[in-house]
């Protein structure tokens, strides 16, 4: 599953970042890699296979899949975002994403959207076009709250949550026959096959279940314009979409 995967993934999160924060932190971090450890070789169907047909089966999981969670980080354009992200195929989603400058949890299904951030995120974002006075009494009313943005903030928050078709569109084989497969290893407890890819700039990693479906378990990009390290999760499991409590709720009225 080449590179374009990450790419299309990073370019999602840094534009729903940049609609309401210009530009993200430029300070680079590497890949962690804790969540992976070696695992026990044993005999399994893969190990008769060429890593092109392990691939091939993961690509056609990957694309039967109607939700997954999606956790790590990708860098754009030298920005690093952290996302821990449930999307599914409907343009529903629940959960964060950030960078320096801030966090902010989204909740959507349908045009409904729900946003929550701490005071960083939303002072850099009115710190844009507003005095630092004004700045600091919309953190004021906005900090603690869910807001229930306007329409077109609305539209351009959801972007990421449209993705997830988009993501899977983009799944290509991990080489044309130039992968390898490495020493097996473990992502989050469940047993992984490894396939590799190298370029002069780039290496691509994936980790494909070999217990039940073999789903994408885990990608990583070293090297590069936009490397990544992404988890996959929560294989077709409902993204909760359900509403925070109306007392919770900033009243949209105040937004202007």
């Amino acid at each position: 599953m080449k590179h374009q995967f990450a790419g299309r993934a990073a370019a999602l999160l840094c534009a729903v970042m940049s609609a309401v924060i210009t530009g993200c932190d430029s300070d680079s971090s590497e890949a962690d890699t804790s969540g992976t450890t070696p695992a026990t070789a044993a005999k399994h169907p893969f190990d008769t296979m060429t890593p092109r047909q392990i691939d091939d089966m993961a690509r056609e999981a990957v694309r039967d899949v109607t939700s997954m969670r999606l956790t790590g980080k990708v860098i754009s354009d030298g920005r690093p975002i952290a996302v821990d992200l449930a999307m599914d195929i409907h343009g529903s989603c629940n959960g964060t994403v950030g960078n320096s400058q801030g966090t902010m949890h989204l909740v959507k299904k349908g045009s409904r959207v729900h946003v929550k951030a701490g005071e960083d995120f939303w002072r850099a974002t009115f710190s844009r076009e507003m005095t630092s006075e004004q700045a600091e009494e919309m953190v004021a009313l906005f900090k603690r709250h869910w807001i229930k943005p306007p329409i077109m903030m609305s539209e351009k928050l959801g972007r990421i949550c449209d993705g997830l078709d988009a993501l899977i569109e983009s799944v290509d084989p991990v080489s044309d026959g130039q992968a390898t497969r490495e020493a097996d290893a473990t992502v989050d407890g469940r047993p992984a096959a490894v396939l590799t890819e190298r370029s002069t700039t780039r290496t691509t990693t994936v980790y494909i279940a070999k217990e039940g479906k073999p789903y994408l378990l885990r990608g990583t990009v070293s090297g590069g314009d936009e490397p990544m390290d992404l988890t996959f999760t929560d294989h077709n499991k409902p993204v909760d979409t359900s509403s925070p409590p109306p007392d919770q709720i900033l009243d949209p009225t105040k937004l202007r």
